[in-house]
């Protein structure tokens, strides 16, 4: 099972890194590029979030704000845990900064469909 999730974990990551940037040839490259790509993930973030916050009353807006809260100790706990196993590793901060962007597009997509359900 091991093993499974670590191939399958291994192939997405080196998906990524292809499909993102096909000029990166050094690790430090590579790191900078998935720092750059959870940056512009984050700001997207931040764009829908303060739509959405307009849309909802104070009480939704209260909840929103604890669920977001939330769910950044959760994003950043698990990319702690999935860079963990490669400590001390040049490829670290890849998978690192790769894991906080790739959460971070999930969870616009979230907020992106809750923005869309309240503007029908």
């Amino acid at each position: 099972m091991i093993k499974k999730i670590t191939f399958l974990h291994l192939s997405i990551l080196f998906l990524f890194i292809f499909s993102t940037n096909l000029l990166a040839q050094t690790q430090a490259e590579m790191n900078q590029t998935a720092i750059d790509n959870f940056t512009k993930a984050d700001n997207e973030l931040n764009q829908v979030y303060k739509k959405l916050v307009k849309k909802l009353d104070e009480k939704e807006k209260n909840l929103l704000i604890t669920a977001q809260k939330n769910w950044i100790k959760f994003r950043d706990a698990k990319c702690e845990f999935e860079k963990q196993q490669y400590d001390g590793g040049s490829i670290q901060p890849l998978i690192y900064y790769t894991c906080l962007a790739e959460c971070t597009e999930d969870r616009t997509e979230d907020l992106k469909r809750n923005l869309e359900d309240r503007n029908r």
